[in-house]
C-alpha cells in the first residue's frame, strides 16, 4: 500500500517520535521520508502529462502566470481486495518569473518562505476557508542531521527536513449548511539539488512539501495508547466538524535558461517571451470532503470543486506574498527614516 493516497493511515503507522507509543514495527523517520520521496518523484514526473488536461490555459489573478490544469483517475491495487481503488486526481503547473519586484509573480526566496518554512500556518494566512491550524507533532531529528549527507531518491538529493503533524480545519459558508472539515496532515518539506554535476541544462534545484493524510479512531480502552492525542484532537476541531482527507505533493524548480518551455501542448500554448529565471510550480492533489457533499461536486470546474480551488491558491498565495513584500519594504523605509 502506497504511503501518498488518499485513504488516511492510522497513526500507528507514522515515523518514530518520541511522543509516541513505540513499537518494534515503527517505521524510522528517515526510512520512511525516503519511502516518501520515492514515490512522489514518479508522480510529479509523470502526473503532468499523463492526466487529461484541460482545454485551455486558467488565470489565477493577481498572478501573472497563466495555469495549466489536469485531472484524471488513478488506479491503485490493494493486496486486501481483488478490486482495484480508484483515486480522482488533480495537477496543476504555472511557471513564473522569478522576482521580487516584478507585480504578479515571486522570487525562489519567496516562494521558500511562504511555502516550505511554516506551510500549514501560512496556507491559514492566505487561504479564507483555512480557520485553524494545529501543531500535533513536530519532529525535531532531523536537526541533527549533517546537511552533506542527504537523502537520496532517484538522482535528486534532500536536504533541510521540515517534518510535522497538523491538524487543519477548514470553515465554508454558508455554515449553516456546509459543516467544517477537519484534515490530520503529516507534512514534510525539504530542499532538493540533483545528485549530478549541474550544468547550464541541468541546473535542478528547489524544495518539495508533500502531505499524507492520517486519521485516527477514538480509543476503546481507558488509558491505552493514543489517549492524550486523541484528546488534543477532538478538544480542537469545532462542533459538527467533518474528519476529512486529501494527499498533496507540491514542487518549486528552479527553470534552465534561457528560455522558458511552455507548459502545455497546443495552439493555447505560448512560450513565454520575457528574459530571466523562471520557477515552475507543480501541485498534485486527491481528496475526500466526506459527509454529505457528492463526489461529482468536489471534482467540478462549475460548482466550485478541487480543480477550481487548485487553480486560485495560485493567485491567493501571489496576492498574500505581494502583500508581504510591501509590508517588509515599508519596514525597512520606516527603520531607514528612523536612522
Amino acid at each position: 500500500m502506497p504511503l501518498i493516497q488518499l485513504e488516511p493511515h492510522l497513526f500507528t503507522g507514522l515515523p518514530r517520535h518520541p511522543d509516541l507509543p513505540g513499537e518494534t514495527n515503527t517505521p524510522d523517520l528517515r526510512e520512511f521520508i525516503q519511502a516518501v520521496l520515492l514515490e512522489s518523484q514518479p508522480l510529479l514526473n509523470q502526473f503532468p502529462s499523463t492526466l487529461k488536461p484541460d482545454y485551455k490555459l486558467r488565470s489565477s489573478p493577481p498572478a501573472k502566470a497563466k495555469v495549466k490544469l489536469s485531472r484524471g483517475w488513478r488506479t491503485l491495487q490493494t493486496p486486501q481486495s481483488s478490486k482495484p481503488k480508484m483515486e480522482f486526481w488533480v495537477c496543476r503547473q504555472s511557471d513564473h518569473q522569478d522576482s521580487d519586484r516584478l507585480p504578479g509573480t515571486a522570487s525562489l526566496w519567496e516562494f521558500h518562505d511562504g511555502l516550505r518554512y511554516n506551510h500549514a500556518e501560512h496556507e491559514m494566512e492566505y487561504t479564507p476557508s483555512v480557520t485553524s491550524v494545529k501543531r500535533l507533532l513536530k519532529w525535531n531529528e532531523p536537526r541533527q542531521w549533517d546537511s552533506n549527507q542527504p537523502i537520496i531518491a532517484g538522482n535528486m538529493g534532500y536536504t533541510h527536513f521540515d517534518v510535522e503533524l497538523n491538524l487543519i480545519v477548514h470553515t465554508f459558508h454558508p455554515r449553516a449548511l456546509i459543516r467544517p472539515r477537519a484534515f490530520i496532515s503529516w507534512t514534510m518539506s525539504a530542499t532538493f539539488a540533483s545528485s549530478y554535476q549541474p550544468t547550464r541544462s541541468n541546473r535542478d534545484y528547489g524544495f518539495i512539501t508533500v502531505q499524507i493524510p492520517f486519521y485516527l479512531p477514538k480509543p476503546i480502552i481507558p488509558g491505552s495508547q493514543h489517549e492524550g492525542i486523541y484528546s488534543q484532537i477532538m478538544d480542537s476541531v469545532p462542533q459538527r466538524a467533518v474528519f476529512a482527507y486529501y494527499a498533496s505533493v507540491e514542487r518549486i524548480e528552479l527553470l534552465p535558461p534561457p528560455s522558458l518551455p511552455p507548459v502545455s501542448s497546443g495552439p493555447s500554448s505560448t512560450p513565454a517571451k520575457s528574459p530571466g529565471r523562471y520557477l515552475r510550480w507543480t501541485m498534485l492533489t486527491t481528496s475526500e470532503a466526506g459527509g454529505k457533499i457528492p463526489k461529482c461536486i468536489q471534482r467540478n470546474w462549475t460548482l466550485g470543486g478541487v480543480p477550481r480551488a487548485v487553480v486560485g491558491d495560485v493567485g491567493l498565495f501571489i496576492r498574500w506574498t505581494i502583500k508581504r513584500r510591501e509590508e517588509r519594504r515599508l519596514e525597512q523605509d520606516t527603520q531607514m527614516g528612523e536612522g
